[in-house]
């Protein structure tokens, strides 16, 4: 059974900077990490139903799982996975339905940071977090999903 996506059906844009190029000081709340658009189609659908032995082949709605999974790829596209970095939970709404034959446009952004600073046995260890908004609208510009990812950056980041 074929598992690899259709890059065909997605469009990546943003910044010639990624993410991992910036130093966590020049991380800023809103900086554009770019996104992606892609296409929803029937045989996308159905590879996904197989796949992940869901039921719904996107008759009425795609299954919700899809347009996150679409949306891990746009980020490992667009290097939001930094190197090191500890995935540290996601907070996701899901608004509206998509159907096959939507055109979903996912753009990702700086949402927050923050580093915490502890002393322990008379040192210091400051532990650095960074907030991904991952968000999904369809070609009539409605939410589909509003995702915050959570990262705690590894110890070498700048």
């Amino acid at each position: 059974m074929e598992q690899k996506f259709n890059t065909d059906l997605i469009t990546n844009f943003g910044p010639e900077k990624l993410l991992p190029e910036l130093t966590f000081a020049e991380m800023e709340s809103g900086w554009d990490c770019g996104g992606g658009t892609y296409k929803i189609t029937k045989e996308e659908v159905e590879k996904f139903a197989k796949l992940m032995g869901d039921s719904n082949n996107g008759e009425e709605t795609v299954p919700v799982g899809m347009i996150y999974v679409y949306g891990l790829r746009i980020c490992w596209d667009r290097k939001v996975f930094i190197d090191q970095a500890v995935r540290a939970g996601d907070k996701i709404t899901f608004a509206k339905p998509a159907k096959i034959g939507d055109t979903i446009t996912t753009k990702l952004s700086i949402a927050d940071k923050k580093e915490v600073t502890k002393e322990k046995d008379g040192k210091v260890r400051v532990t650095k977090f960074l907030y991904i908004n991952m968000e999904s609208l369809n070609q009539d510009g409605e939410k589909i999903t509003d995702i915050m990812m959570s990262f705690m950056l590894p110890k070498t980041m700048k």
